[in-house]
């Protein structure tokens, strides 16, 4: 059971030391706030891989316990397929994050 950030980082030893790293730096995201992708990239010291850290979101294998869906574009957009952008954003706003027209206003403070 995958619970605590030392559940998550166990779960992962076998993975890239890359997808761990997207892994815990949106497993720290907390509740009622948002990131973006390029900020994820930077955190983990590969400022120019947020297409990366996109894909390895992607396949989220911790969902829901590593929270991907509060993760979001540099414009405060949900991407991917609508139905699935349709869904994080639905998440996010019951945790009490406002979107306008479909994206997060990134300076109101909810970036983290």
């Amino acid at each position: 059971d995958v619970k605590t950030e030392a559940d998550v980082k166990e779960y992962l030893k076998d993975w890239s030391d890359f997808e761990r790293a997207v892994y815990l730096a949106t497993y720290r995201i907390p509740y009622g706030k948002v990131c973006t992708y390029s900020r994820i990239a930077r955190t983990i010291g590969r400022p120019d891989s947020q297409r990366a850290v996109a894909n390895a979101l992607h396949n989220n294998p911790l969902f829901p316990v590593v929270p991907c869906w509060r993760v979001v574009k540099a414009d405060g957009g949900f991407g991917g397929e609508e139905k699935a952008a349709a869904g994080r954003r639905e998440l996010v706003e019951k945790e009490g994050v406002p979107t306008r027209n479909g994206k997060v206003p990134l300076k109101e403070g909810f970036l983290y």
